[in-house]
């Protein structure tokens, strides 16, 4: 031991002769610890800021993640329809604002396009949010949307399993212990917690927290009871058929804008050039679809009513025929003969 001191002495002198010295005098005081702590927290404030992507060529497009590999500026396309597929409005934004965001300005333009305001609208998934309930039940709107998946992981209680008393304003857990209210957050969201000391001792906790601090958390949005009641439309059967006219009007329209009007990739730059072709195509569409009316309705009278006069009669030899034929004489030279009979009146 004694030998391996001096040596580690001298290889210490080396390493500090070798140290660059600090050119800041600031920087040979030593920081205490909130100053460390403080350095910290900004680094770790640098890290969890968001960034955000911006085309060069298109700075108004945005970032569109379809998975893990592919990611592309894009924009969205939000358009409306009644249920006969008749195009009413649409309206383009970047790819990376969220559907629940432009439904606002595209149902305004929908009540100036009709004069009026609908009874129902069925929405995708992405427009399920608590405000866009709230905005349509306002209105006297029935929002009628999907059904989503839990998001909850495999094992764990949903929050389906924690029932709300309205009255005492608390959720009730599985093993009926009470969390209380303990604060809204900036989003909208009431937050309900549990008593570390109860959950502590719990023989579901494992199925209900992950927590350290064995507190269980549920979040309910200030406007959940319009978010409920949108739900409870969905079991209407009148609505139910309803919302399965989406895929023969509003996902067909989608379809025919992909595939047969180019949509599927974007050819201009900028949102009023993109949302100006839109319209183009919409308008188009429509026009394709009023001409197939105007086919029908200028053709259908011939095949539905010049037949009229005749049908009665055809009818009568029909059944003449077949009573001839199959109940008093099966012969082949007795249906030949009716059929001359039949001929001559």
């Amino acid at each position: 031991m004694s030998k391996q001191a001096p040596i580690k002495r001298s290889l210490q002198r080396k390493w500090q002769k070798s140290k660059p010295k600090p050119t800041n005098r600031n920087s040979k005081k030593k920081s205490n610890g909130i100053g460390s702590l403080m350095e910290n927290r900004r680094c770790h404030l640098r890290k969890k800021k968001r960034e955000v992507k911006v085309s060069k060529t298109d700075p108004e497009s945005g970032l569109l993640v379809k998975n893990e590999r592919e990611r592309v500026f894009a924009y969205s396309y939000h358009t409306a329809c009644d249920r006969n597929g008749w195009i009413l409005q649409t309206y383009v934004t970047a790819a990376n604002v969220h559907d629940s965001q432009a439904f606002f300005v595209l149902f305004e333009r929908v009540k100036r396009e009709i004069q009026s305001c609908p009874e129902a609208v069925c929405v995708d998934a992405g427009y399920k949010t608590p405000a866009i309930a709230k905005y349509l039940l306002e209105q006297g709107v029935k929002p009628i949307w999907p059904y989503t998946r839990p998001k909850t992981k495999d094992g764990f209680f949903r929050k389906s399993d924690f029932v709300y008393d309205e009255y005492f304003d608390c959720y009730l857990c599985p093993n009926d212990q009470v969390l209380s209210y303990s604060t809204t957050n900036r989003e909208g969201y009431r937050e309900y917690k549990s008593d570390p000391a109860v959950c502590r001792s719990c023989p579901y906790l494992h199925q209900c927290t992950q927590s350290k601090s064995y507190t269980k958390v549920v979040t309910r949005h200030v406007w959940q009871d319009y978010y409920e009641e949108a739900e409870h439309l969905r079991y209407v059967p009148e609505y139910r058929e309803l919302y399965a006219l989406r895929k023969e009007t509003i996902e067909r329209d989608f379809a025919d804008m992909k595939e047969k009007h180019g949509l599927r990739w974007t050819h201009y730059r900028g949102l009023e050039k993109n949302e100006a072709q839109a319209m183009l195509v919409c308008a188009a569409m429509n026009l394709k679809k009023l001409a197939n009316y105007l086919w029908k309705a200028k053709h259908r009278p011939f095949f539905s009513f010049a037949w009229l006069p005749i049908l009665p009669t055809f009818f009568e030899n029909i059944v003449y025929l077949w009573n001839k034929m199959g109940f008093r004489h099966s012969s082949e030279t007795h249906f030949v003969n009716s059929l001359r009979r039949v001929s001559q009146k």
